[in-house]
């Protein structure tokens, strides 16, 4: 029961911080301050190293509670994709030397 429990948490609150980092992440862009996509980005990559972590334990030790790893497999790529996407528009643009 434990083992569910925490299953189950670590999948709602890397699902929160998914939805955390997204409207950040938008909010930010709109701002203007795209230097702090890069934050969420390292963050968003460490969380989906949790949930990695997660899914390899519960699958080598089974405990019976993986039936709904697909779950955690969209979870894990759209907090890859949300990376890459602010990897691409976190970059400053270089600012350019009069003449």
């Amino acid at each position: 029961m434990l083992a569910a429990i925490i299953y189950w948490g670590l999948i709602l609150i890397n699902i929160a911080w998914l939805a955390l980092s997204l409207y950040f992440s938008i909010f930010y862009f709109i701002r203007k301050e795209n230097g702090n996509l890069w934050a969420f980005g390292l963050l968003n990559v460490l969380s989906a190293v949790v949930l990695w972590v997660t899914m390899l334990i519960y699958h080598t030790w089974g405990w019976g509670i993986t039936q709904y790893s697909s779950l955690i497999y969209l979870v894990v790529g759209l907090l890859i994709g949300l990376t890459v996407i602010q990897a691409i528009l976190g970059r400053e643009p270089k600012e350019t030397k009069a003449a």
